[in-house]
């Protein structure tokens, strides 16, 4: 709408000022419509006092002003919208190129607790293997979280536990943290949330007066989700270094322990040896030992340490090392094999972990004559492969390391030319098949009967693993550590 050439207009600001148009000068009476914008006065039109133009020209301003006012909040929107999607770009980016949860965890605190202001954040994951939660990360202003926040329906817990976004303002800061000055705080807590559940949750304060708004936490939410599974594969990442370095120092712990095992057989005239050694895990709870003794006579030691794994493989190395020390003193109280028993015993009842013991089997051969005297803790009975047929040598004894002052039982045999001795671990017979049931003792002297008069050493020791395998089948998991000790008599002696 034209006004005609002679009708004087004017737009001024709120302050008077003329915008457009020409100075009133010479025009009188003169008089003013506001100009509003959302509700409220943005300038003036001024004109001719009757005039029914200055009334339209208002009004056709204010529909400019509106339009224009709807064209910069949307530019504005779509520069926020620009921003926001600028900083989850750049987050990303950032994120991708750290495999540490923590450092994901101070990443993110420090990109979003400068854009929506906040003095203080928090990064807060759930501890691993308990059901306890830890602080990843902190920005701005220090605080700490209540020891007690698990507890209760407060904002943490829930979004813990419903895995939703949630703000809330003016909140008591002593029902969040320790130690904080504001009397109150208002919180935005958003989840760390992957397919597998909550991580833990993005927590970021403010002071009461600060009131957080709902596009505040639709910007706290979108980073959290991009966050999560950085965070989540980080965490991967890690577990799978740690394993990596548990395996490396698994194999190098079985090296070493291997490194403990006798590194040849004795050589002796008149007699063979043979053994084997296989763990069910990386590292084992079983050894074996050659003792070189006074007065022609050679030890013969078996044990298996209760339990598996580490745990197992340190009291071994401990026993070994406890009997060969006995073993060397040469102490004429040691003479037997019950004696040195009794006193390894007494020796690891002093340090041995609860609820753990130590089998073990000793043997005293006399290498000139073929006769032996043996003391048993608890361990397999060994089995003498005779021509006469195959019998189970017993003398009774409990595990060692278990009760200080346990006296051990000897008996004698004797081992004559062509004969055999057997000592294994109970790997072998309390091995299960597909139908539960045990390779057993019975099992286990009936396959000697069959193989005593045609295998011997290391034959007869690949024959016994042979029957195993063939017992428990192809997809057989190895439950427990299993090892062969073989003494030959040769057949001219």
């Amino acid at each position: 709408m034209l006004a005609p050439a002679n009708e004087p207009l004017s737009l001024l600001d709120l302050d008077g000022n003329l915008v457009w148009g020409k100075p009133m000068l010479g025009i009188r009476p003169t008089y003013r419509i506001p100009v509003n914008l959302n509700g409220q006065p943005a300038g003036w039109v001024s004109g001719r006092e009757g005039s029914t133009w200055v009334s339209s020209a208002a009004a056709m301003v204010e529909f400019i002003l509106s339009g224009e006012s709807e064209k910069r909040d949307l530019a504005a929107e779509v520069l926020d919208k620009y921003r926001e999607l600028h900083l989850l770009y750049r987050l990303a980016e950032k994120l991708s190129a750290s495999l540490q949860p923590e450092a994901i965890a101070r990443m993110t605190l420090s990109e979003v607790c400068p854009l929506i202001q906040a003095t203080g954040g928090l990064v807060v994951l759930h501890q691993d293997g308990a059901n306890t939660l830890h602080t990843a990360a902190t920005c701005g202003e220090s605080i700490e979280l209540r020891p007690d926040i698990q507890g209760g329906s407060n904002l943490v817990c829930r979004v813990f536990n419903n895995g939703a976004a949630e703000l809330a303002n003016n909140l008591p800061s002593r029902d969040y943290f320790l130690g904080f000055e504001e009397a109150t705080v208002s919180l935005i807590c958003a989840p760390l949330k992957t397919e597998k559940g909550v991580l833990g949750v993005l927590l970021l304060v403010g002071p009461g007066m600060r009131e957080f708004t709902a596009g505040d936490l639709k910007l706290v939410n979108a980073i959290a989700m991009q966050a999560a599974p950085a965070i989540e594969i980080a965490h991967l990442h890690q577990l799978e270094l740690e394993k990596e370095r548990l395996e490396r120092d698994l194999q190098t712990a079985r090296q070493v322990q291997a490194a403990l095992l006798p590194h040849h057989m004795p050589v002796i005239q008149g007699w063979r040896f043979a053994a084997h050694w296989q763990p069910a895990r990386e590292v084992s709870g079983d050894f074996y030992e050659f003792l070189h003794l006074p007065n022609n006579t050679l030890g013969l030691a078996i044990a298996d340490v209760t339990g598996k794994g580490m745990p197992a493989a340190l009291v071994m190395a401990n026993t070994r090392s406890v009997l060969r020390a006995m073993a060397a003193s040469r102490s004429k109280s040691l003479a037997s094999p019950g004696a040195l028993l009794a006193q390894v015993n007494n020796i690891l009842c002093e340090d041995m972990p609860r609820y753990m013991f130590v089998t073990c089997l000793l043997v005293y051969l006399n290498t000139q004559s073929g006769e032996f005297s043996f003391a048993n803790a608890g361990h397999n009975l060994p089995y003498l492969c005779a021509k006469e047929g195959v019998t189970e040598l017993r003398a009774t004894g409990v595990p060692l390391g278990l009760f200080p002052g346990t006296t051990y039982e000897v008996q004698k045999a004797a081992i004559q030319p062509g004969e055999s001795l057997l000592m294994y671990s109970d790997g072998l017979t309390e091995a299960h098949n597909a139908q539960d049931e045990l390779f057993g003792y019975t099992r286990l002297q009936r396959v000697l009967e069959q193989s005593r008069l045609s295998l011997k050493g290391e034959r007869l020791i690949g024959y016994l693993l042979q029957q195993l395998t063939d017992f428990t089948g192809t997809g057989w998991e190895q439950e427990d550590d299993v090892t062969f000790v073989v003494l030959d008599r040769d057949e001219n002696e």
